[in-house]
């Protein structure tokens, strides 16, 4: 395959433990953190459902000294405000973070926080009047974050973080590297904690992911395609097999693909330049349109989760964003063996593919008012994962047309 000799990559320092007994090494990380203080973050389900966050200070060995269990889903401002309040007052020396995508994002804004002078706004992305994002450098040391998780999540190794302001109506989106965790931990009983609707929306998401960042990824670095093609692998093989609920290896086997997608990253993959300031973007339109509108949905109060949203939008966004992209909607209908290769019928293809997993495609439950389409796409097109280059500001029309789709 061809690719490109031109890149740059970064490797950040990273423990990685897995298997039946990985949180036993948790007491080694906080001692060789110095840590005595620890304030462990989850969520309510966590704490109230499961014996994980006794088994969790058990190991620590009283090196934890407060629990905050109050992080929702999102990671509501509110919320995290007073997660760092609490982490002040105790004087913690570091933070582990217990759970999926919202705690881990959480503990990195917490961090923040705790570090850096002035309003969380002052210390979020910033957005020119044409809606271009640039990070906000925040050059304080962080505490050391450690991340337990119970499902898989791209959010386990970032050093970006969004959290929502629900009083404001918006996101609040902070980068840096200084929050990435020192370890992250893919332990059995934490892993078989989640319910299996968690289970499946992560590997969901983890497929997704997977099929839409090797298509069109011919010119890519080796390193790159060496990630992509692995996540697609891990993908195709666990989905036939996430309903087991004992099958602890498959959750394990996600947090490893979705591990890769942030190494991916780190590669010099996508989104391009994003970390460093610039506003260069190579993530192809399909990717874009569905991420972009994804995270509004799940991120205005529409009772939508992010991989509901995401598996709804799949199909639609071939078809309204094929034209802009022949060549990836080629490589997905090659990747799903679709008998037509046109937008529509690798469109079909997904729709058909998804289903076969059991997945739900539409998201009119929800009753999302026809009316709230503005918001949510002004919303999206400020999201900066995906939009730093404001490629997507004339495109609403297209974004309007998916959305009719599904709602």
């Amino acid at each position: 395959m061809h690719h490109t000799h031109d890149f740059r990559a970064v490797c950040y320092p990273l423990r990685v433990y897995s298997g039946e007994h990985a949180l036993t090494s948790l007491h080694g990380e906080l001692a060789r953190a110095g840590a005595k203080r620890a304030l462990l973050l989850c969520g309510r389900s966590i704490r109230e459902r499961s014996d994980l966050v006794e088994h969790v200070m058990g190991l620590a060995g009283g090196r934890i000294a407060a629990v905050c269990a109050d992080i929702g889903a999102g990671a509501p401002r509110h919320q995290v405000e007073a997660a760092a309040v609490l982490a002040d007052e105790m004087q913690a020396d570091a933070l582990i973070a217990v759970g999926a995508g919202s705690v881990t994002k959480a503990a990195r804004v917490v961090a923040v926080r705790l570090a850096e002078d002035g309003p969380l706004e002052a210390l979020a992305t910033q957005y020119d009047a044409l809606g271009r994002g640039r990070s906000t450098r925040l050059p304080n040391p962080k505490l050391p974050i450690f991340n337990v998780l119970t499902a898989a999540t791209s959010s386990q190794n970032r050093a970006g973080a969004s959290i929502r302001d629900d009083a404001n109506g918006r996101q609040l989106e902070f980068f840096d590297p200084k929050t990435r965790p020192r370890a992250v931990f893919w332990d059995a009983k934490a892993l078989s904690t989640a319910p299996l609707s968690l289970t499946r929306a992560a590997a969901g998401m983890e497929y997704w992911w997977a099929l839409m960042n090797l298509a069109g990824a011919g010119d890519e670095n080796p390193l790159v395609l060496a990630s992509r093609q692995q996540c697609w692998a891990i993908a195709r093989a666990a989905m036939p097999r996430i309903d087991d609920p004992a099958d602890w290896r498959v959750r394990v086997d996600l947090c490893a693909a979705s591990l890769l997608r942030t190494r991916d990253e780190d590669d010099g993959g996508l989104p391009l330049g994003v970390a460093s300031g610039s506003h260069e973007m190579r993530m192809h339109p399909i990717t874009r349109a569905v991420y972009m509108l994804a995270h509004s949905l799940f991120n205005t109060g529409t009772g939508i989760s992010q991989p509901e949203a995401t598996l709804a939008l799949a199909a639609p966004a071939v078809r309204v964003f094929g034209d802009l992209c022949p060549d990836v909607v080629a490589d997905i209908g090659r990747m799903l063996e679709a008998g037509d290769a046109s937008a529509t019928g690798v469109a079909r293809a997904l729709e058909v593919e998804f289903h076969r997993f059991g997945y739900t495609l539409n998201l009119r439950a929800a009753r999302v008012p026809r009316d709230r389409a503005q918001a949510v796409i002004e919303h999206a097109l400020r999201t900066f994962n995906c939009n730093a280059d404001g490629w997507m500001n004339d495109k609403a029309k297209r974004l309007h047309q998916m959305l009719a789709e599904v709602l």
